[in-house]
């Protein structure tokens, strides 16, 4: 009985967390959908599954170990040969402190008691210091790192020819490095959202921070929830610049058999961005435009290949 409990118990265990893992991933693959589906001006246009919102968010996830974190794995390899080195040593220490252990015992004390009269005459000095002195971080971080943000979740619509005429400098930037045919664009799209993980990471940094500042506070809550909400902000954000910046905008590029009058006078590379049972979704690339044909009025459809919408 007790293994059949234990079981059913694993199982239980087993189903919560797979079930919070897919809402995880539904997620950030809903929030990167809908950023690329905004950046194409296909927003409400074209309908998409929880399959799809599944595989955008593990992809997410898979690019951001890949290529953002993978940087930090040889270091954590460094480490880890550097413990099991130091091995040896830290027996040694660790014998030599069982022999002495009465004398290191008064030490111990001796520095326990002089650091709890240095926190009685200045109680909460330093952490007030500390607090304030992250408070002020966070308000830069917030004043130089939002723009950045808006720029790139302010590109939209750029399947269609005439951007709009009020984008800002940043924006601009961002449309000019996502619709030129140079692929060298792309290192400076990665870059761009580096920036941001970055930026995103030192406020889950300073968030940990003021959790520890926080800890002889019956306030601690309250002070780390600005902060907290901020981090929230930032990890909703990170999957729709993901969207925009990395998410490859790369769709089969297609013959198409069919006796539509929308397709006569296509003349360039046409682009399958959706399939239906009702209808297919093309995008002339030479005339900017998004075309809508019903299934029945196709005859045929053969992919040439994958390619990227504007890249050579």
């Amino acid at each position: 009985m007790d293994l059949i409990k234990g079981i059913t118990l694993f199982l239980g265990w087993l189903s919560g967390s797979l079930a919070g893992i897919a809402a995880v991933l539904y997620s950030f693959g809903y929030l990167v959908a809908r950023a690329q589906l905004n950046l194409l001006g296909l927003q409400g246009l074209v309908a998409q599954d929880a399959d799809h919102f599944l595989q955008e968010g593990a992809k997410f996830l898979v690019v951001l170990a890949a290529d953002y974190l993978s940087p930090a794995f040889p270091w954590l390899y460094f480490a880890g040969w550097l413990l099991l080195a130091a091995l040896p040593l830290l027996m040694l220490v660790g014998w030599l402190a069982a022999r002495r252990r009465q004398a290191l015992q008064q030490l111990a004390d001796r520095l326990a008691l002089r650091g709890t009269q240095v926190l009685q005459q200045l109680p909460w000095s330093w952490r007030k210091l500390a607090f304030a002195a992250l408070v002020l971080v966070l308000l830069l971080r917030l004043t130089t790192h939002l723009n950045p943000f808006v720029d790139v979740l302010a590109v939209a619509d750029i399947l269609y020819a005439t951007p709009v005429s009020s984008e800002s400098q940043g924006s601009a930037e961002i449309r000019q490095w996502l619709t030129s045919p140079d692929r060298a664009d792309l290192v400076l799209l990665k870059s761009r959202f580096g920036e941001l993980l970055r930026g995103a990471a030192e406020v889950a940094l300073v968030v940990v921070a003021v959790w520890y500042l926080g800890a002889a506070s019956p306030w601690r809550l309250w002070l780390a929830l600005p902060f907290m909400v901020v981090l929230v902000v930032y990890t909703l954000l990170l999957p729709m610049a993901y969207g925009v910046l990395v998410r490859p905008n790369e769709y089969p590029l297609v013959a198409v058999s069919s006796d539509s009058p929308l397709l006569a006078g296509v003349r360039g590379d046409l682009f399958l961005l959706r399939r239906t049972g009702d209808e297919f979704v093309f995008w002339d690339k030479a005339a900017r435009r998004v075309l809508w044909v019903p299934a029945s009025q196709v005859a045929g459809v053969s992919a040439r290949a994958s390619r990227l919408l504007f890249k050579e």
